[in-house]
């Protein structure tokens, strides 16, 4: 066994050394020239041109995701709901569905809602884990309502 352990040390001490040797050097490169293809800094200046429009952020606006998942929570029932009928907590109604989305992802990972995508819509529902055959393929066989081995897989 201290041969084993041995040869699997010394085994990774080679495979260490055979990759620290076959790292390649510093890449130095030039600095880039914006001026070497016709238009660049043009169309870089056009994808920049509005930063002025985009709204500052406001200090003291801070995220509460707590308020917001126990809103959704408060909101969201056995039937499926878009966000957006879901009612503001924020003035700023861009920034209020932002924080609405974030909210209900966090409470999707937490299993409580279940969130998808309908057009453009983001639509949520609550997530009951105890409905019968949720989430399971096919029927329930037997008396202990149990499906059968789960992913498609032969008879156990």
């Amino acid at each position: 066994m201290l041969e084993s352990r041995q040869r699997k040390k010394e085994l990774r001490e080679r495979v260490q050394q055979m990759l620290a040797e076959s790292r390649s050097g510093v890449l130095c490169l030039e600095q880039a020239d914006l001026h070497a293809v016709p238009g660049l800094v043009e169309a870089l200046n056009g994808l920049t041109a509005d930063v002025d429009d985009i709204p500052a952020v406001v200090p003291g606006v801070e995220f509460d995701l707590r308020r917001y998942e126990s809103h959704i929570r408060a909101h969201v029932h056995d039937c499926p709901l878009s966000l957006t009928e879901i009612p503001a907590l924020h003035q700023n109604a861009r920034r209020d569905l932002i924080w609405r989305f974030i909210a209900a992802v966090f409470l999707a990972h937490l299993g409580v809602i279940r969130i998808w995508q309908d057009g453009h819509d983001v639509m949520v529902m609550k997530y009951e884990t105890d409905r019968e055959g949720q989430d399971v393929p096919g029927e329930p066989e037997g008396p202990d309502e149990v499906e059968g081995p789960v992913g498609r897989a032969e008879a156990w």
